[in-house]
């Protein structure tokens, strides 16, 4: 991390300074992986966000509630995601990528012109939790999926009997599940974020890096316990050039140790379990029984780590098996709301690189489409259309999801920027200088 982020983010940790999304980016001097355009792009995604959101909500969505201090009330993985904090994994690039993603679709919908962007956006700045965020960028993304298709877009559509919708892309109309980690994965994922944070404001002015286990979960006096004592072992080491480790209560270890984390030096945190089939279920029955005054509706559920979420057993199944088993769950569902043309599962949690091929699953009764996203996503998309067919939407969605790589440059070509993806990033074996444009 660069020397100024590690000052930035010391003064977020301290209270001193509220996040923005200038520093959820980081400096220009610490983002060699941009070309003289990525960062003028960067820039551009900045002020972009900063107007979409607003310069409160930032703020109040990485920061706990005070009233209840539960992780559900903030962004348990906004930031995780921030370019910025994934330095130490090498995986700056991709986030960079996918903040753009969230960009990109805000910028082209508003200046297309599209209709209930206004209303997504005033409900996306006043519901600030986990789960709207992740409705508001589902609703974008399909927007910019269809647009990208040539077909006509609307947000927030009015249902045959009354109120509003979520997208309508041609003649599908789309009521939009958000389906996010079990509250336990979340408190957990809120406090080894923390963890995170606070290890990276231990590295300022020292050559030192860690590696091992995240605490159980510390609450309180506990937590502060914990921090302590990592500060005091990151002194020991700078000081004496020696390794020092650090057990939590539970006897869980992590290690301080001096010098540049090697490639592959890993942070892990501890095992939570979680029955996600019965509450994937639970929501989707609940959301066909509300779009019955709707008319025709497709259910789309993006998954955020909840069913696909490792060591789920289901996340590690073969995509014609997940296609299989998500039918036969939602078979006697789609027979019970006869309303309802299908059901969409997706999710894009899953990082790697390199990426694995493209594959189709064409099974009886859905279809599965898997797709590498750039730079280092994986979307795994599950249609299970009812059984009495409605062709022309359901070949509407399937061409959506097999041609979603390509929305991202198409958005970008629409904003000014016709070179893609490729030409804001900088060839990662060649040192880049920032231009002194960018400097302050």
């Amino acid at each position: 991390m660069h020397p100024r982020d590690k000052e930035i983010w010391l003064a977020i940790d301290q209270g001193v300074r509220a996040i923005d999304w200038e520093a959820w980016f980081g400096c220009p001097e610490g983002a060699d992986y941009l070309t003289p355009a990525g960062h003028e792009v960067t820039a551009r995604a900045v002020a972009g966000l900063s107007a979409f959101f607003d310069s409160r909500w930032l703020p109040k969505a990485v920061t706990p509630s005070l009233a209840s201090g539960r992780a559900s009330d903030t962004f348990v993985g906004l930031g995780r995601a921030a370019p910025v904090l994934q330095v130490m994994n090498g995986a700056e690039r991709g986030a960079w990528v996918e903040a753009l993603r969230w960009w990109a679709a805000y910028a082209h919908l508003e200046e297309a012109g599209v209709p209930g962007l206004a209303s997504v956006k005033r409900d996306a700045r006043c519901d600030v939790t986990l789960s709207r965020f992740l409705h508001t960028q589902t609703q974008a993304r399909l927007a910019v999926m269809g647009a990208a298709r040539g077909l006509p877009v609307e947000l927030e559509p009015a249902k045959a009997s009354g109120g509003p919708g979520d997208v309508r892309i041609g003649p599908v109309f789309i009521e939009v599940v958000t389906f996010a980690e079990d509250q336990k994965f979340q408190d957990y994922e809120k406090f080894r974020q923390n963890c995170r944070v606070h290890l990276l404001t231990l590295d300022r002015d020292r050559n030192i890096y860690w590696e091992g286990d995240f605490p159980e979960l510390h609450n309180g006096d506990d937590f502060e316990t914990w921090k302590k004592r990592t500060r005091e072992a990151a002194e020991q080491c700078a000081a004496s050039g020696a390794a020092v480790d650090v057990l939590s209560n539970a006897g869980r270890r992590l290690t301080v140790h001096p010098g540049t984390a090697p490639q592959g030096t890993t942070l892990t945190g501890a095992t939570v379990e979680s029955d996600q089939g019965r509450r994937l279920l639970g929501k989707v029955r609940g959301k066909c029984a509300k779009t019955e005054g709707a008319g025709t509706a497709w259910i789309w559920v993006e998954d955020h780590s909840g069913l696909f979420h490792f060591p789920m057993p289901f996340a590690g199944m073969s995509l014609a098996a997940k296609t299989d088993a998500l039918a036969d769950l939602f078979g006697p569902l789609l027979g019970e709301y006869v309303h309802v043309a299908g059901i969409v599962v997706s999710n894009a949690a899953r990082r790697c690189l390199p990426l694995p091929p493209d594959e189709d699953a064409l099974r009886p009764a859905a279809q599965g489409f898997q797709r590498r996203l750039p730079l280092d996503r994986v979307r795994e998309t599950i249609v299970i259309p009812r059984r009495i067919l409605l062709p022309e939407q359901t070949n509407q969605i399937a061409r959506m999801c097999d041609g979603e790589a390509s929305a991202l440059d198409w958005a970008l070509g629409r904003l000014g920027v016709p070179g893609g993806v490729t030409s804001l990033l900088a060839d990662p074996s060649t040192p880049h200088r920032v231009s002194p444009l960018w400097t302050p």
